[in-house]
């Protein structure tokens, strides 16, 4: 009889998984303008010893010079189910490079002298930067005299990052308003041969404070040389040529009689008498009596 034999043997292979996923290449760095935000690239991973490759991320930011100015990096973690793992990252920096904006301010105004100009207070907002810096500077510009000119406010809206804008307000300043001259005294009547006597004018102006008096005489004759009336014009001009009047009148009236005696001229030689002879008080008003013959 005849019995069967056997042997074995065996050969083992041992099958060790220690190749990490391969990620999918991300995009190069790139820079956007604050206020966007970044937006990553979702990371892709294969591995030939895992159809379900498991992926993580982790976000570091690193200051910029400024709050605006700043980048961010996101790195990726492809893990197998083995632990093997890999990484690769992608950056982002974000720049400040737009400069705040001021509210608009109002257009060129004009106001009359002596008023000073006021200005609109400006407000600027910033989409990177909640506490904007706004300083102000005013240039003053000269017209054609002292009450006219015109002020010019620049504001300048400064961000974080130094980035500017400036918006201007201009207000136009003129002097409309004309000098006003003291009250003078009202219309006076004086006696012959008294002359006028014209009080002295003063004027004041709220833009200039040496306004130009000047006056002109105007005298109008009445019914008789004695009987007339003086109209003084004051003239008060300002820088700018704004200009006003005021008249003062004195009437001159001849209410004398000529003098109280005459002594008569005779004409007991054929002399001709061509003027009268007083003996009292004579009368200043009257140029003439003409002639007179008494026989």
């Amino acid at each position: 009889m005849t019995v069967a034999t056997t042997s074995t043997a065996s050969q083992t292979i041992n099958v060790h998984d220690i190749t990490a996923p391969v990620i999918a290449s991300l995009p190069a760095p790139t820079t956007i303008n604050c206020p966007a935000t970044p937006s990553f690239t979702q990371a892709t991973a294969t591995d030939a010893c895992d159809p379900s490759v498991t992926l993580t991320s982790a976000d570091v930011t690193t200051p910029g010079n400024c709050p605006g100015n700043y980048s961010v990096t996101r790195t990726w973690t492809a893990t197998d189910d083995c632990g093997n793992t890999s990484t690769a990252s992608q950056t982002i920096n974000v720049h400040d490079i737009t400069a705040p904006v001021i509210a608009s301010l109002p257009a060129p105004t004009t106001i009359n002298c002596p008023a000073t100009p006021s200005f609109t207070q400006a407000t600027a907002t910033d989409a990177c930067d909640p506490s904007v810096t706004l300083t102000s500077a005013d240039v003053t510009t000269p017209g054609n005299c002292p009450g006219n000119y015109s002020v010019t406010r620049t504001w300048t809206a400064t961000d974080d990052c130094g980035n500017t804008s400036t918006a201007s307000q201009t207000i136009n300043v003129h002097d409309v308003t004309a000098p006003v001259i003291a009250s003078l005294p009202a219309q006076t009547t004086i006696n012959c041969p008294a002359t006028p006597s014209f009080t002295q004018a003063t004027a004041t102006d709220a833009c200039d404070p040496s306004v130009d008096l000047t006056s002109a005489d105007v005298t109008t004759p009445g019914n008789c040389p004695g009987n007339y009336s003086v109209t003084r014009t004051w003239t008060a001009t300002d820088d700018c040529g704004n200009t006003s009047t005021a008249s003062q009148i004195i009437n001159v009236h001849d209410i004398t009689a000529p003098g109280d005696s005459i002594t008569a001229c005779t004409d007991n030689n054929k002399l001709s008498c061509n003027a009268i002879v007083y003996t009292g008080n004579s009368n200043r008003c009257m140029r003439s009596i003409g002639n007179t013959y008494i026989g």
